[in-house]
């Protein structure tokens, strides 16, 4: 087949909270906002986009939304909640009088409960797109409202202290929104083809990053070609396969120097480097810092966030 009458689908940006709109939060769990807040940042007519390695709840609690959810279409009142996975497209409209909440969760907090909610369900990583009004159901929404009271209030720890407690509250939030659809059990496996694997290569990467797998034994693993995940990559996120791979290294490198004490080689090698000095390089042409660098500018950020004004 000829190549040059191929059109390829438009690219749908990928949006990563924390480099677009909260820098401070990058190497975060959580991430927490009001609905109104993000919507006049990004604008009520946000246009389709999607979320690499981050699972996004929405909780409107006032106002209605036109939604664009994978291939589905709702318009919906207020109160109700969306739940999105990694790498669903998605797309929405609220008029000024819509405000809720938004949690922006790793996928790593997510697929353990997940494994745990529906046990033996191969298909239970694969969560998908969910919308769900909640409409007549006063109790569940005192503790729904209850829930995300917490989760504001414990966001606002600017030093970091309440992570671990943020983490837990966002997932029995997560658990107690999935009580919600009765349908799940039958539905979790229902993602589509080239989402549900694009899906699974962000799972393996997840849970490999450490053995420095290459491309193709990635695809080895999937059952796919080299190349169906090359194009499925670039489709999704418009970048090739061993950039996400690096990009996922360079993650957690950000989060051990920014929230442990451990030196630059203990790090190296916990993310399986065996060179020290390879890992510096590594993280210096990924970010044009070195961990050191980077690990010493981050903590001066910080110090002057938490200083006292005068």
């Amino acid at each position: 087949m000829n190549d040059k009458n191929h059109h390829p689908q438009p690219f749908i940006p990928n949006i990563d909270i924390s480099k677009v709109y909260d820098a401070r939060y990058e190497s975060r769990d959580v991430h927490y906002e009001s609905f109104a807040r993000l919507a006049e940042f990004f604008g009520r007519d946000m246009q389709v986009h999607w979320h690499d390695c981050y699972f996004q709840v929405h909780f409107l609690d006032s106002g209605q939304i036109e939604l664009q959810l994978d291939d589905q279409h709702y318009s919906v009142q207020a109160p109700l909640f969306i739940i999105t996975p990694p790498s669903i497209p998605h797309a929405f409209n609220t008029k000024s009088d819509s405000d809720g909440h938004v949690l922006t969760l790793r996928q790593e907090l997510v697929w353990p409960l997940l494994e745990k909610l529906y046990p033996g369900n191969q298909g239970a990583l694969n969560l998908p797109a969910i919308c769900q009004s909640l409409s007549g159901q006063d109790k569940e929404l005192s503790t729904i409202r209850t829930y995300w009271q917490l989760i504001a209030a414990e966001f606002q720890q600017q030093d970091g202290s309440g992570e671990q407690t943020l983490a837990l509250l966002s997932q029995a939030l997560f658990i107690q929104l999935l009580r919600n659809i009765e349908e799940l059990e039958s539905s979790v496996c229902s993602v589509k083809g080239n989402i549900k694997l694009f899906q699974r290569f962000n799972f393996l990467i997840a849970q490999h990053y450490r053995e420095h797998y290459n491309v193709p034994h990635y695809a080895g693993l999937i059952g796919i070609t080299e190349s169906r995940l090359n194009d499925l990559c670039r489709r999704f996120s418009n970048m090739p396969p061993k950039r996400l791979i690096f990009e996922r290294i360079i993650s957690e490198a950000k989060r051990s120097l920014l929230f442990s004490t451990d030196s630059v080689h203990t790090i190296a090698y916990q993310l399986g480097f065996k060179d020290p000095a390879y890992f510096a390089r590594f993280f210096n042409r990924m970010t044009g810092s070195s961990p050191t660098g980077y690990r010493m500018s981050r903590v001066s950020i910080s110090e002057k966030q938490t200083e006292p004004t005068t």
